[in-house]
């Protein structure tokens, strides 16, 4: 049973799944990772300044 379960997950042998998938550079992947982080920690410092000058 192991051997089947392992040859369901491994993918074509022939590499076909990469040529029609294509990866994006490790940098950008990165530097659009930490853009979504900041723009995040934006939005949540946004909402707290409201919430303060709401309730103050």
């Amino acid at each position: 049973m192991n051997g089947v379960a392992s040859q369901s997950r491994a993918g074509p042998a022939d590499g076909a799944s990469g040529a029609r998938s294509a990866r994006l550079p490790a940098g950008l992947v990165i530097a659009a990772h930490l853009a979504g982080m900041a723009a995040g920690i934006a939005a949540i410092a946004a909402l707290a300044t409201l919430l303060a000058l709401l309730f103050r």
